[in-house]
């Protein structure tokens, strides 16, 4: 690795994966996470749907649902780490 990183980056070379498949993979993936948040974004998430069951019910599920799109934010700046690393070499 010849720049600092917080996990290993694929290498491509003649005995691996050819570098079209590694790209085209990731390029895969970056699109299906854009098209999770697409989806996530049509989904109807409201405050009607909690409030009969307590006062902060609706509070807890906005939180989880935040912390599970912040976990979405990261993976895909994991594979777009990928990407341009793939690309460069």
């Amino acid at each position: 690795m010849t720049e600092t990183q917080e996990y290993p980056l694929p290498t491509v070379h003649l005995n691996g994966t050819p570098k079209e498949s590694l790209l085209q993979g990731n390029v895969k993936i970056l699109s299906a996470i854009n098209e999770l948040r697409e989806a996530i974004s049509s989904c109807q998430f409201h405050g009607r749907d909690y409030y009969v069951q307590d006062s902060d019910s609706f509070n807890a599920a906005y939180d989880e649902r935040r912390k599970h799109l912040n976990n979405i934010g990261d993976f895909e700046q994991y594979i777009e780490k990928h990407i341009q690393h793939i690309i460069t070499q």
